[in-house]
């Protein structure tokens, strides 16, 4: 927690790092505050003492704006400098960044208040100075219903499964504090919260947050690792993700849930021989769940179109047996399109398309994928265009769908892009 002194000056907490030595994540950028770099996969920038301070003390507001008056106090303590001096500090910050005045930057000036930083900012915690607690093993049964009910929910999908699921997994880690599982489960539901249907209420702090307090109750279940990567991959922290869902399967190699987020977050990381073998794991421990074979699918036909095939013909097998129950099931309507269209049938696809009675956006992402398949380029920008205007968050998967790249080169898609921040 920080504190401040009547004088307005900060105090360090004992046992918090210093200022100087901390390392932080703002939005996909690592942040060394000692070297002075933000790092950005390959892309690694130097700031001037000035605008690291700068960006330092907005990185501490949170979100929040922060007065010109207040940043001139603290970034050039004891000294007098004009508005000038922060006008460049912030410039520089920007061109680090690679903000542009064409479309939403890390940094924005808010008119007549000052500045705030846009995107989360993110301590990074070395796991062996996290305080795990050994003693806590209370097992609440109606917060574990909630959590089997908010999975449920959210595997069936439909109109507002996102918000519901993510209701229900609040109201478990809110009604047990110290149940390790509820935790997780509901840092699980803020990611999928964010990237599905952000609709301006930004969960990933929180996520990360719940992620750690239930390794600290529970350092021994999987299911504490897997939120934990689950939400590290959401802010593109992919070594430092791929480290938790290792610990994960480590502690549990039957955990199929460990083995799907995980697959999940390598696909989204351009992994795709990994997400390919973590995703088949994930269908097999589940009895064949369509969810993994699908992504499995998706995943080994950029490096093995054979293994794609059977994939996606065992997944439309699942498919075809869920229809036969449940003829409305929304999710299985939607990844049959995709499907057929991975297996070179584009007419089948189109009418599966078409036989759907109701679209719901954040699973209309299929739709986008199938029509990029079958050559229906206008048809899947409008089906993208729709997911984004209705909260869909997920820039890395927007860039790691490899059917999606027939659409790189319209400009509706440029756009899409920019807007979400995929360079």
């Amino acid at each position: 927690m920080t504190d401040y002194s009547a004088a307005g000056r900060r105090v360090r907490l004992p046992g918090e790092p210093s200022a100087e030595s901390r390392t932080l994540h703002v939005g996909r950028w690592r942040v060394n505050i000692a070297a002075r770099s933000i790092v950005n996969g390959t892309v690694e920038r130097r700031l001037s003492p000035r605008a690291m301070r700068l960006l330092s003390f907005l990185a501490d507001a949170k979100g929040e704006v922060v007065d010109r008056h207040t940043l001139l106090d603290r970034v050039w303590p004891d000294v007098t400098v004009s508005d000038e001096s922060l006008t460049q500090a912030v410039t520089e910050l920007r061109r680090a960044f690679g903000d542009r005045r064409d479309q939403a930057g890390v940094i924005e000036t808010i008119a007549k208040g000052g500045y705030r930083l846009t995107v989360p900012v993110l301590s990074e915690v070395a796991e062996d100075e996290l305080p795990f607690r050994h003693d806590v093993d209370d097992f609440d049964l109606r917060a574990y219903q909630l959590c089997l009910d908010a999975r449920a929910v959210l595997v069936r999908s439909g109109p507002g499964a996102v918000e519901r699921s993510e209701a229900m997994a609040r109201e478990a880690a809110m009604s047990a504090p110290d149940f390790a599982l509820a935790q997780a489960e509901f840092a699980i539901a803020l990611v999928m919260r964010h990237l599905y249907r952000a609709n301006g209420t930004p969960g990933l702090q929180e996520a990360l947050a719940r992620a750690e307090g239930a390794i600290r109750l529970r350092p021994d279940l999987a299911v504490t690792h897997s939120a934990m990567g689950f939400a590290l991959g959401a802010v593109e922290r992919w070594r430092e993700a791929k480290l938790a869902f290792g610990r994960a399967i480590a502690r549990d190699r039957r955990d199929t849930d460990a083995h799907y987020l995980g697959a999940r977050t390598l696909f989204a990381a351009r992994d795709y021989r990994g997400a390919a073998a973590l995703a088949e794991r994930a269908a097999a421990l589940s009895g064949g769940e369509c969810r993994a074979l699908y992504l499995a699918a998706r995943a080994s036909a950029v490096f093995d179109g054979g293994r794609a095939r059977r994939d996606a013909e065992a997944c439309l097998q699942g498919l075809q047996q869920h229809l036969a129950v449940d003829p409305k099931k929304p999710r299985a309507l939607n990844m049959l399109a995709p499907l057929l269209g991975q297996l070179g049938l584009p007419d089948s696809a189109m009418a599966a398309l078409d036989a759907e009675a109701e679209r719901d956006a954040p699973l209309e992402f299929y739709n986008a994928v199938a029509l990029a398949m079958i050559g229906d380029a206008d048809a899947a920008l409008e089906a993208l265009e729709n997911v984004v205007e209705c909260g869909w968050r997920h820039p890395a998967w927007l860039a790691a769908e490899p059917c999606l790249a027939s659409l790189a080169g319209h400009r509706r898609f440029r756009r899409l892009t920019a807007s979400l921040g995929v360079a």
